[in-house]
C-alpha cells in the first residue's frame, strides 16, 4: 500500500533531518576535543581522537548518503531496514547510545580519567578496526542498499558482497567500530559502552534471524548453515 501524503512528508524530514544531522557531526565532535581557555587548545586533536572523529562521522555520512536513501522509500521499508519491526528496543537504545561518542571526546579531551589506558600499541590496533569498521560498512551498505532499492515483492534473500562470509557484516562493523573507541582513546566510557553495544547485538542478532526466517523460509535455513553470523569458525 503506498504511503499517505503526511507519511511522504514525514519521510522527507526524516531524511533531511539524518543529512543535516550527520553532516554536523564532525564539526560537534572536533569542538568536543578542544580545550577551550588552554595554552594550546587542540593539544589532544591528534592521529588517534582524529581517527575516532572520521570513524564516527564517515559511518554517520554514509548511512544517511548510501542506507537511509533507499531505506526511506517508504515507512514500511525503513521500519525493515532498521529493525524496528522485529527489534525496536535497539533503535532507540542505538538513538541514546550515538550520544556517548560525545561524552567519550570530552572525557579524552579534559578529563583523562585513567591515563594509563593511553597505550600506542593499542591505539595502532584501535587505528586497524576503525579503518575495518569503515571497509566493512562501506561494503555492506553498498549491497543492502540495492535489496532495499527493489519493491518488496521483489526482495531476495542477500547473499553477496560480505553476506557471503557472514550474515551480519553491519554489526561486525558495529563491534569493531566500538572495540576501536576504548583502544583509541583509552577512555574508560567507552570500555564501559563496550560491552552494552555487544550485549544488545548479541541480543538482536537471534531476533532479527527469527524475522529472516519467517521472511525467506527455508532459503535462509540454507543459507544460515553455510555462513557465520559474526565470525566464520566462532560465531
Amino acid at each position: 500500500m503506498p504511503d499517505s501524503a503526511e507519511n511522504v512528508s514525514g519521510l522527507k524530514a526524516v531524511r533531511i533531518g539524518a543529512i543535516l544531522s550527520a553532516f554536523s557531526t564532525p564539526f560537534l565532535l572536533v569542538l568536543c576535543v578542544r580545550r577551550w581557555g588552554q595554552p594550546e587548545p587542540w593539544a589532544r586533536l591528534n592521529l588517534f581522537s582524529g581517527s575516532f572523529i572520521a570513524l564516527a562521522s564517515l559511518t554517520y555520512i554514509e548511512q544517511s548518503l548510501t542506507f537511509l536513501r533507499t531505506a526511506l522509500r517508504s515507512r514500511a521499508t525503513l521500519r525493515d531496514a532498521v529493525g524496528a519491526t522485529f527489534d525496536p528496543a535497539l533503535v532507540n537504545a542505538s538513538m541514546a547510545m550515538g550520544f556517548v561518542d560525545y561524552a567519550i571526546l570530552l572525557e579524552y579531551a579534559h578529563l583523562r580519567l585513567v591515563p594509563a589506558l593511553e597505550q600506542r600499541a593499542l591505539q595502532w590496533i584501535g587505528l586497524f578496526c576503525a579503518a575495518g569498521s569503515l571497509a566493512m560498512i562501506f561494503w555492506a551498505d553498498r549491497w543492502l542498499s540495492r535489496h532495499f532499492a527493489r519493491d518488496e515483492s521483489s526482495r531476495t534473500l542477500m547473499t553477496d558482497g560480505p553476506y557471503r562470509f557472514v550474515r551480519h557484516p553491519r554489526y561486525v562493523s558495529l563491534v569493531l567500530a566500538k572495540l576501536a573507541s576504548p583502544l583509541l582513546l583509552g577512555s574508560v566510557l567507552a570500555w564501559i559502552a563496550l560491552p552494552i553495544w555487544l550485549v544488545l547485538v548479541l541480543h538482536r542478532i537471534p531476533l532479527e534471524e527469527a524475522h529472516l526466517r519467517k521472511a525467506y523460509g527455508r532459503a535462509y535455513d540454507d543459507y544460515a548453515s553455510r555462513t557465520a553470523r559474526l565470525l566464520p569458525g566462532v560465531y
